[in-house]
């Protein structure tokens, strides 16, 4: 009996032992679903999921996906008879690229920091229900600089509701698609010393439904969020012994990482011998962009120069005007901060020829309706000898309105001399009638080619869509809604507008600028037709506009 004990002992050992040798070191992920029904198989989904490790992990040939009914805080224990799990099989594993062509990107080559990552599928029936919640679990995280956990696994959530309780009653079934991450299937971003870098949560909806971006704590298990650390107690102090200078945080500064602050990013304020570190992470919640500037670099310790960055988007969808949440999910980025020495960030592209923009990450263009806009963003680098790569991210059932005249190139935009020192981003629109009013958002990336590390910029092109200018022959008054009666209202409104040329839409939005109806103007004799507007059920009292949909001046409703 001691004899077999014993033994038994030793296996349990080199069992959990086993576990330890064979952890995949996994750092960062994400996992999205599309639908892929057919006629026998409406309920089919693909689920896809992207796991990335450090140089000498381990990615493992197949990843199990639980499928649990109900939303995440209810499912940890769940036994319903409809939960199951999946087997994800494992596609080609691929190594990054961070580092230029001539030094080589093998993991392992130089003792540099390096990656690796693999996506994984598989599909699944999941029948209607009010919440699905499908999540990954792997072993597990090594060190990071900013967030600790008991187990450290990686554990990765998405959401899907393919049954939604109307507010008439009705249970009403639908079918989803995820949003689609627009930058690239890599959750890693390396980021340069005290240079202004930028991440990306940005996704592609490809339902049209209306996405939230949030930033969250990640997680090591079902509704376990992982621990912030404090901030490193060398982080501040001495800037420079000649002359004296210090850096301190502002009075009251938190002095711990949070999922709104989760690494070391500050811009230094003030003069010597005091400077005030002023924390510097901005978050846009309509693109799920960041931008940043670290501050630190550990260069004896590689663990302390790695974040991890967790980020979810929501989204809704609009049904007889009311929105009902149908899904979401989350992505845990890591961002890897590297002394770039030399070499700087690119420009701010300007739209002159060798004249560089103001220091900013969006680029504003404002664009008429059936106007042509045309401008030129001209990009260049600080560093000279330095080649640059625009990359931008398309979502082609926008870009069609953006240009709507027929047109044998169909490119409202270009980059021209791509991989040059001087590449430019050509911005030629015609936006369609459907878009007034609208802001479009294009994550644009600028990467140079330097030596050890290359540097990536987001930029984000930001197109607000407005009403063309009056002219000479289409007067503003030819286009103007007119006065609605009864206004106030409360069950219907009707107006009074002039009677197009051809198919023409009255807009009316609420007000967060939402088109809540689309009504056609009715085609006939006269110069002036009329429309009414019953509000679908559930729209609430409040203050709404309305206009054609070509243009002209709005008119307020107010419905009590």
């Amino acid at each position: 009996m001691t004899r077999c004990l014993r033994f038994l002992l030793v296996l349990c050992a080199l069992l959990l032992g086993n576990r330890t040798v064979q952890a995949s070191h996994a750092l960062s992920g994400q996992l999205t679903y599309d639908y892929a029904g057919t006629s026998t198989q409406r309920n089919r989904y693909r689920v896809h999921c992207a796991i990335l490790t450090e140089c000498g992990g381990s990615l493992p040939t197949s990843l199990s996906v639980s499928c649990r009914v109900g939303t995440p805080s209810t499912t940890c224990a769940s036994n319903d008879p409809r939960n199951f799990s999946a087997t994800l099989v494992r596609g080609p594993i691929m190594a990054g690229t961070p580092y230029c062509a001539s030094l080589g990107n093998a993991c392992g080559t130089g003792g540099r920091f390096n990656y690796e990552w693999a996506t994984y599928e598989a599909y699944v029936e999941l029948p209607p229900a009010a919440s699905w919640t499908l999540s990954v679990s792997e072993n597990a995280r090594p060190t990071l600089a900013n967030v600790t956990g008991t187990s450290q696994d990686l554990y990765l959530e998405a959401t899907l509701n393919n049954q939604i309780a109307l507010a008439s009653g009705i249970l009403l079934t639908i079918t989803n698609t995820s949003p689609q991450y627009l930058n690239q299937d890599v959750p890693v971003t390396l980021a340069c010393l005290q240079q202004r870098s930028g991440l990306s949560f940005a996704t592609f909806e490809p339902d049209g439904d209306s996405l939230v971006y949030s930033l969250e704590r990640p997680l090591e298990g079902c509704n376990q969020p992982m621990t912030y650390k404090p901030f490193s107690s060398g982080m501040m102090g001495a800037i420079s012994t000649n002359p004296p200078c210090v850096a301190t945080l502002p009075a009251g500064a938190s002095t711990s990482y949070s999922a709104t602050f989760p690494l070391p990013s500050f811009m230094l304020t003030g003069s010597c011998p005091v400077r005030v570190a002023q924390p510097s992470f901005a978050f846009d919640t309509r693109t799920g962009n960041v931008s940043l500037t670290p501050y630190s670099y550990d260069a004896t310790s590689p663990a302390n120069n790695r974040y991890l960055v967790a980020g979810k988007v929501t989204e809704y969808r609009r049904i007889n005007s009311r929105y009902y949440l149908v899904g979401s999910m989350r992505r845990d980025l890591l961002v890897v901060v590297q002394d770039c020495g030399s070499n700087q960030t690119p420009n701010t592209p300007g739209t002159t020829a060798g004249t560089p923009g103001p220091a900013t990450d969006s680029l504003v263009l404002d664009s008429p309706v059936q106007v042509h806009t045309a401008v030129d963003y001209h990009f260049s680098d600080p560093n000279p000898g330095d080649l640059l790569t625009v990359t931008l991210v398309h979502q082609w059932n926008i870009y069609g309105d953006l240009y709507d005249l027929p047109s044998p190139f169909f490119m409202p935009l270009t980059v021209v001399g791509n991989g040059t020192a001087t590449p430019v981003l050509q911005v030629r629109l015609h936006p369609s009638t459907v878009l007034l009013g609208r802001t479009v958002r294009v994550p644009v990336w600028v990467a140079d080619n330097a030596c050890p590390f290359k540097i990536n910029r987001l930029f984000t092109l930001v197109i607000r869509v407005g009403a063309a200018t009056p002219t000479a022959t289409r007067p503003a008054q030819a286009r103007a809604v007119l006065p609605a009666y009864p206004n106030p209202f409360s069950e219907q409104v009707t107006f009074t507008v002039p009677r197009p040329r051809g198919a023409s839409l009255v807009l009316v939005r609420d007000p967060l600028g939402r088109v809540v109806a689309q009504l056609p103007v009715p085609a006939g004799a006269g110069a002036e037709a009329t429309l009414t507007w019953v509000p679908g059920p559930g729209l609430p009292a409040g203050l709404y506009t309305a206009r054609a949909a070509d243009g002209g001046p709005a008119v307020r409703l107010l419905r009590r």
